[in-house]
């Protein structure tokens, strides 16, 4: 069954730039894999909170979703680790 993920992020200010950098290649990845798992990825900013980001993502499901998340383009998920992410808020739609 498909499904939209959405993720707010609040980023770092001083990480902004690679947190763009690195997401746009996610989504450049996702789009094109072949996977055929996501259909749509958004990059939603905001112009009164440059450093607040929302992703939100339609997949043809959430198992899908689970194995996307294994694969070696899924990066983004390397930089939370490196203290860059203030805030993250994962909801499934």
């Amino acid at each position: 069954m498909p499904i939209t993920i959405q993720v707010d992020l609040t980023i770092r200010t001083d990480k902004v730039t690679d947190f763009l950098e690195i997401i746009h290649a996610d989504k450049k990845t996702a789009l094109e894999s072949g996977e055929g798992i996501i259909s749509s990825f958004d990059i939603i900013t905001y112009e009164d909170t440059p450093n607040k980001f929302t992703l939100r993502q339609n997949v043809t499901s959430k198992e899908d979703l689970m194995r996307h998340m294994k694969t070696t383009h899924y990066t983004w998920k390397e930089f939370m680790k490196t203290g860059a992410v203030l805030a993250y808020n994962h909801t499934y739609l």
